[in-house]
This record gives C-alpha cells, sequence and structure tokens, in this order.
C-alpha cells in the first residue's frame, strides 16, 4: 500500500467562503502578519475561540541579523580588496569578528535563547 502524501493527511478538508469588503481583507492580513500567523489560523482562532500559538519569528530579529549579514559582508568585500592590493588592514578584521559576534547575538535572541555569558559578564 503506497503511503499517503501530506496533504492526503490533513484533517482540515472542508473550506468555507466568505465575502468581505477590502478594508477588511487588509485589517485580517495585516493582523495575521502582526501575529506572525497565517490567515486561516487567525480566522479559525478568533471564531472558535481558540488560543493563537505565538510566532516562533521573531520579524524585528530577523530584520537585525539581515543587516549584520550585510555589514559582514561589507567587510569581507574589503578585506578581500585590501588583500588584493597588498594592503592588510588588521582593524578590518577586528570588525569582521565583531560582526560575527554580533550576528550569533541576534540569532540565539531570534531563537529564543540566552547567549552564554563570560565570566567578566556575570559581574
Amino acid at each position: 500500500m503506497a503511503q499517503r502524501s501530506g496533504s492526503e493527511k490533513r484533517q482540515r478538508s472542508r473550506i468555507l467562503t466568505v465575502r468581505l469588503t477590502p478594508q477588511e481583507v487588509a485589517i485580517i492580513r495585516q493582523k495575521a502578519q502582526k501575529h506572525g500567523q497565517s490567515v486561516g489560523a487567525l480566522l479559525r482562532s478568533s471564531l472558535l475561540h481558540v488560543r493563537l500559538h505565538p510566532s516562533r519569528i521573531d520579524r524585528q530579529a530577523v530584520a537585525q541579523l539581515l543587516g549584520q549579514l550585510g555589514k559582514i559582508g561589507s567587510n569581507i568585500n574589503q578585506l578581500a580588496k585590501y588583500a588584493h592590493m597588498g594592503r592588510y588592514q588588521e582593524n578590518s578584521i577586528e570588525l569582521a569578528l565583531r560582526d560575527l559576534a554580533e550576528l550569533r547575538l541576534v540569532c540565539l535572541q531570534a531563537l529564543g535563547n540566552e547567549p552564554r555569558r563570560g565570566a567578566d559578564d556575570d559581574a
């Protein structure tokens, strides 16, 4: 017997249709995005009085993560440029390492984890 695919195993197999104004659609989509949920999940939770599970994604932390990735890419570009020109700048390497440490911190925060603290940070 062939194994059923995920879409065939779904419990939600019925579709309801509702008419909304463009403004209502915009409000619903905005609320769903704000809560990090799909429109369907938001409507089900509202209509069935079921609590929404909090989104696992912290959108602000992800935005910070993307910003840090851009900075690191820029620093790596500068390092490559200086290496090809025969000039070595130690502070560029320090900047890239600092940015990597910041990137690690933002990743941990986005995952909801506390970064490990060193002995110096406990004071």
